[in-house]
C-alpha cells in the first residue's frame, strides 16, 4: 500500500489538496512539514488569501496527518475547527507544520500552523475530529 504522504505528493489524494498543491516535505521531531501554494483564485477583495481558503488548507494538512497517524484505518470526521488568524497572507507559496496532539479511539486532535516564506506565523488551527473507519479498514 502506498504511504499516505507519497500518495499526497503524487497528486492522488483529493481535489482540494491538488488545488493548493499541498506537498509533504519531511517529518522532523514529530512534526509533519508541508509546502503549498495559494493560487490567485484564493484571494479576497483586499488581494489577501481569503480566511476560508487558509482554513481549508490547514484542515487538509491536519486531516492527512491524522489519516497517516491512524495508518489509513480511520479518517477524521471533523467535530471542531478552531482557527486563529495572526496576519494577512499574500497569494503564492507558504508552508504548514502539523503536530498530532491526540489520536484516540473516540477523538483526535491536531494543531496546524501556517507560515509565510519569511517564517511569520499567519494562522493556527486546532482540528478535533471523530476517527471514522475508512473503506480500506473494512
Amino acid at each position: 500500500m502506498t504511504d499516505v504522504f507519497d500518495q499526497l505528493n503524487q497528486g492522488h489524494f483529493s481535489p482540494t489538496l491538488s488545488f493548493f498543491r499541498l506537498k509533504h516535505t519531511q517529518t522532523q521531531d514529530g512534526t509533519e512539514h508541508f509546502e503549498l501554494t495559494f493560487p490567485p483564485q484564493s484571494v479576497n477583495p483586499m488581494g489577501l488569501v481569503q480566511g476560508g481558503m487558509i482554513a481549508a488548507a490547514l484542515d487538509d494538512a491536519t486531516s492527512v496527518t491524522m489519516i497517516s497517524g491512524y495508518q489509513r484505518e480511520f479518517a477524521p470526521l471533523s467535530t471542531d475547527l478552531h482557527i486563529m488568524f495572526h496576519r494577512g497572507l499574500q497569494p503564492g507559496a507558504a508552508r504548514i507544520e502539523v503536530k498530532v496532539v491526540k489520536l484516540g479511539q473516540r477523538s483526535a486532535t491536531a494543531e496546524g500552523r501556517l507560515f509565510d516564506l519569511q517564517d511569520r506565523l499567519i494562522a493556527t488551527l486546532f482540528h478535533t475530529a471523530q476517527p471514522t473507519p475508512t473503506a480500506s479498514a473494512s
